[in-house]
């Protein structure tokens, strides 16, 4: 039978409160990323989180507008592991899909870092090539509009949905193929162009 870290998921009770677990910790990066990106789309119902075999993902059980948050078995043990991974998962629960865009990948990326770094936990990158290169073009894109994809879904747009010609026209000075990368589908992308 697997096990999960105690600290990830018993609430101890302290004066006024309790330990952080995951659900806490998910509910202080949700109003994170909200202010970093705008409001998450609410037709949405959150049910919860669980660990699975391969990578973390959000998946859609029934179809009904239910997410659940799914992080690898590896984190299951892993403190820091569960709280980068988490972070990553919570970027996409702004506009939930089930076919993120490399902008959406980079900033769940960018994102998951800055988390960890805001806790004190050391991550570089993340250990996956492609997912550190979509980091990498975000990160270009945050350097000279950190409000870009805010504006942008301030407008209406999904993060997945943001098109190059719209990330060129809140940001002229971005490069025009770092905003064609971002725009494509994550799965069809490939970083060994950039």
């Amino acid at each position: 039978m697997a096990t999960v870290h105690d600290k990830l998921i018993v609430a101890r009770p302290l004066e006024g409160g309790f330990t952080w677990t995951l659900a806490s910790r998910l509910g202080q990066m949700l109003r994170d990323v909200e202010t970093l990106f705008g409001p998450r789309n609410p037709k949405f119902t959150i049910l919860g989180i669980e660990f699975r075999e391969g990578q973390p993902m959000i998946w859609f059980p029934g179809d009904c507008g239910h997410i659940v948050i799914q992080l690898g078995t590896s984190a299951m043990m892993d403190h820091d592991r569960a709280l980068f991974q988490l972070a990553h998962e919570c970027v996409h629960l702004l506009d939930p899909v089930k076919e993120a865009n490399t902008l959406e990948e980079g900033i769940a990326t960018w994102y998951s870092l800055k988390y960890c770094k805001d806790l004190g936990i050391e991550y570089r990158l993340s250990g996956n090539k492609k997912y550190d290169a979509a980091f990498n073009l975000y990160s270009k894109l945050h350097a000279l509009a950190p409000d870009a994809v805010k504006r942008l879904r301030g407008q209406g747009n999904r993060v997945s949905d943001i098109s190059a010609k719209q990330l060129r026209e809140i940001c002229p000075e971005l490069d025009n193929d770092l905003a064609d990368q971002l725009e494509m589908p994550f799965s069809n992308w490939n970083p060994a162009i950039s």
